[in-house]
């Protein structure tokens, strides 16, 4: 009896044609990474568990397959992720304190379904910038981003920014009195919905927290939307002023190309938690997901006390495939 072929739960084989157009997006962008001074890593598909994401291992590791490996009897994780990947290689195997810019391609692997493309992996390409704390690496890594879309035939692009500051400060103010698990209320604000905010009220949470809430989940529209910010937000700190008058400098000194749309939110809950400043992400109108996002955060230490700056941003290249126009004859 011939048996039936199937595969696991969110797998797919990628075929003709798709499958030649993805090789070939992945050489556009790689090759455009390298031309802009980036030099080019293959991350291990493994990586010891302990070790998985360095500065954001508890959060990666809720992502990642993991399993015992008879050989060096420890528990292996595939990985979920390879911008954590690059930093620990910058951490460990590049020896400087300079600024490094890396780039990478490759296969990830997670325990959950994607609402993207329906699929448990996905292929990841990316550049990072390590040891360079300045707008205008913020400014590089965003420009970078939007000129590889452009590059690969993705056209009427929406680049979104945010501070990932502004949610974390918010975050640690509702743990500091509430028990209510945070995972709850960061999927309640991505929905940006009232009546879901209002009901956190009966979860521990106080009038004024759930009232900041909403007032973040209504702060995206375009650059007026930070004035807004600050006049309602101003009261809870000044570092919430500091945020929000970096991004007002980072956008006056964003050139962007006039058919590029730009989009303020500021209650964005972005990606892996390990964001700790500006986040920024690129859509278009057909797809209700971002093709490629990025943002500022700190990588592995390469000294005792000194956190090393990072930014850097990724693509779903098998997102971009099915948005892309590029030309498979032209070289």
């Amino acid at each position: 009896m011939k048996k039936s072929w199937n595969l696991p739960v969110g797998f797919d084989e990628i075929l003709p044609p798709k499958s030649l157009k993805i090789e070939k997006l992945k050489r556009v962008l790689i090759d455009l990474y390298i031309s802009s001074g980036y030099e080019y890593i293959i991350p291990p598909l493994l990586e010891f568990s302990e070790t998985l994401g360095g500065e954001a291992h508890e959060e990666l590791e809720a992502y990642a397959f993991s399993f015992a490996d008879n050989l060096s009897e420890k528990q292996l994780s595939f990985r979920p992720d390879l911008s954590e990947q690059a930093a620990r290689i910058d951490a460990h195997r590049f020896n400087t304190l300079d600024p490094v810019r890396l780039c990478y391609v490759g296969d990830i692997l997670k325990k959950k379904i994607s609402q993207i493309h329906r699929s448990r992996t996905t292929i990841q390409v990316g550049a990072e910038i390590f040891g360079d704390p300045s707008l205008e690496a913020d400014l590089e890594s965003m420009n970078l981003m939007i000129e590889g879309l452009r590059k690969v035939g993705v056209k009427e692009i929406t680049l979104s920014i945010g501070h990932a500051g502004l949610t974390s400060f918010l975050f640690k103010e509702i743990k500091k009195s509430s028990t209510i698990n945070i995972d709850k209320v960061e999927s309640v604000l991505s929905k940006k919905s009232e009546s879901d905010i209002r009901a956190l009220s009966s979860e521990e949470l106080t009038s004024e927290q759930v009232n900041m809430l909403l007032d973040l989940s209504k702060l995206y529209g375009g650059t007026e939307v930070i004035e807004t910010a600050k006049s309602k937000l101003s009261v809870l700190d000044d570092e919430i002023i500091h945020y929000l008058d970096y991004l007002e400098s980072l956008i006056e000194n964003l050139q962007l190309n006039k058919k590029i749309k730009l989009h303020i939110d500021l209650g964005e809950v972005y990606g892996f938690r390990y964001h700790n400043g500006v986040v920024f992400s690129a859509y278009i109108d057909k797809a209700g997901y971002p093709l490629a996002k990025g943002g500022r955060y700190d990588g592995i230490s390469k000294t005792e006390d000194l956190l090393r700056p990072a930014v850097g941003f990724d693509l779903d290249i098998l997102a971009i495939a099915e948005h892309s126009n590029l030309d498979l004859e032209s070289e």
